[in-house]
């Protein structure tokens, strides 16, 4: 709303768990619906110690019941309550507020300067920028998506567990979200050509058969299909069943983060290696080997596995690198599908003539250069998953003459969920003034959209968008080695 500056969070639930399920302070109660003689559980004493815990000093309310003890109860609170006139029908109505001192005024954050120009950092930027803040977007590349994010093509998913607890949940949150956030670069940088998780080894049979049993999804977001259907669907023949998913696809991450930060509040600053971080005077010092500084009020380290290097308190972070090596493939070389196939590895359909395939799983490796030995893991793992994908004539890649493709290196963490929040020390402390936002690992581009709003909610003071379980799950202070 208002071009982005207007944000709106829906909660589905009892009133009761909503309000222990949100951090905010709210600057206007509309207690509508609140009929006492239908719902009388949502005027408990509870319900009204709630109304006053998430108000500040001039939050005003109104009602449209007029019952006396409504009344009394919310002037206990601590407002101030009185009989109006009502609306349509209802002759009259409560209004109310909170007069303890003065009205608490807006915010702003300040001078933001995020430090790495990847899809988390690209989509923080867009997202501070849309709410008018202005943002120094930092990078040691020489442009936007050029290290992690770079690649051509990204699937963009999530493996949703067989049991729904928390961590399915934050999954299916950012999986909608993002669905949702990318759809005016359909076309573009965004391609829902619908997603297929190839059930394809006994291991994942067994394990989509529990999730199918235990679950219940609506068949807009996913649905059961068999190897008959999954062919149909991807345009190549498919040899098991699977999870289709007719919302997902694929992006072209350095495209889209080229485009995110293209906004006149973003400052862009490329060319710039972070060396470290100080605090003086209030503001934070951002180094570099060439002796130049830049200063900030706030600074966000989106800067995927050098975050660990970066971070200005502590050490031992229970973050690890993964090199990842993808295979570009043209168009000739495979039978290109229609849509994303993924297992062992994924394959996106066929653009401009090239397919990426991948990605290798290295946690042993620090090589940033192509090596023959993981184009041909990639090609043996997609020949596996899908018999018959790639031509005969495949024989000069899979000897290693013509290496084709891209190698990143993605950060995550040890239980391999994101970190997004205000940095906390080994002690548990706050860090003023400093934000993390890394550990994404391989599903930047699914989590990165609703983080980013997540961290813009707290970085320009407004309800946050995600209820208090869930933002356990991706809390700085649990990166601290015990």
């Amino acid at each position: 709303l208002d071009g982005g500056k207007v944000r709106l969070t829906l909660y589905f639930g009892d009133v009761l768990d909503a309000w222990q399920a949100l951090d905010f302070h709210a600057d206007a109660w509309f207690l509508d619906g609140f009929a006492p003689s239908l719902n009388p559980d949502m005027w408990m004493d509870q319900a009204i110690k709630q109304i006053r815990s998430h108000s500040k000093p001039g939050t005003t309310l109104a009602t449209f019941t007029s019952v006396g003890r409504i009344r009394r109860a919310l002037a206990d609170a601590g407002f101030d309550m009185q009989k109006t006139r009502g609306f349509g029908r209802k002759r009259d109505m409560l209004i109310g507020n909170l007069p303890q001192g003065k009205a608490a005024t807006g915010t702003t954050p300040g001078t933001v300067a995020i430090v790495g120009a990847g899809i988390a950092g690209c989509l923080l930027a867009r997202n501070l920028a849309d709410r008018g803040i202005t943002v120094t977007l930092i990078d040691s590349a020489s442009d936007a998506g050029s290290a992690a994010s770079g690649n051509r093509q990204g699937a963009m998913y999530v493996k949703l567990a067989v049991d729904f607890n928390d961590q399915a949940e934050l999954a299916l949150t950012a999986l909608t979200f993002s669905q949702r956030y990318y759809a005016p670069f359909r076309d573009s940088y965004w391609h829902p050509t619908g997603l297929l998780q190839l059930a394809y080894s006994p291991q994942e049979q067994d394990r989509q058969r529990r999730f199918l049993e235990r679950n219940d999804y609506p068949s807009e977001l996913l649905c059961a299909v068999d190897a008959a259907r999954a062919s149909e669907l991807t345009g190549i023949p498919i040899p098991a069943s699977g999870l289709w998913f007719p919302g997902c696809g694929w992006l072209e991450p350095g495209n889209l983060c080229r485009a995110l930060c293209d906004h006149p509040l973003i400052t862009r600053i490329f060319g710039f290696t972070v060396t470290g971080l100080s605090r003086q005077k209030g503001q934070w010092q951002l180094q570099e080997a060439q002796g130049r500084n830049l200063n900030a009020e706030r600074i966000v380290i989106c800067a995927g596995h050098r975050s660990p290097e970066l971070i200005p308190v502590g050490d031992g972070y229970r973050l690890k690198t993964i090199r990842g090596q993808v295979t570009h493939l043209t168009e000739t070389a495979l039978h290109s599908p229609s849509a994303v196939v993924c297992g062992s590895r994924y394959l996106n359909p066929a653009s401009a003539g090239e397919a990426v395939t991948g990605a290798t799983f290295d946690l042993r490796s620090s090589n940033p250069e192509l090596t023959p030995e993981s184009q041909q893991e990639n090609l043996v793992e997609l020949e596996q998953m899908l018999p018959g994908v790639l031509s005969p004539d495949l024989d000069t890649v899979q000897s290693g003459t013509e290496l084709r493709g891209r190698v990143g290196f993605r950060c995550t963490t040890h239980d391999y969920q994101p970190v997004a929040g205000q940095l906390r020390d080994p002690q548990g402390e706050e860090v003023a003034g400093a934000y993390l936002f890394t550990g994404l690992g391989s599903k930047g581009m699914t989590y990165a959209p609703l983080l980013a709003e997540y961290l813009g909610d707290l970085l320009s003071g407004q309800p946050v968008s995600l209820p208090c379980r869930l933002r356990k799950r991706i809390e700085t202070g649990r990166i601290h080695q015990p």
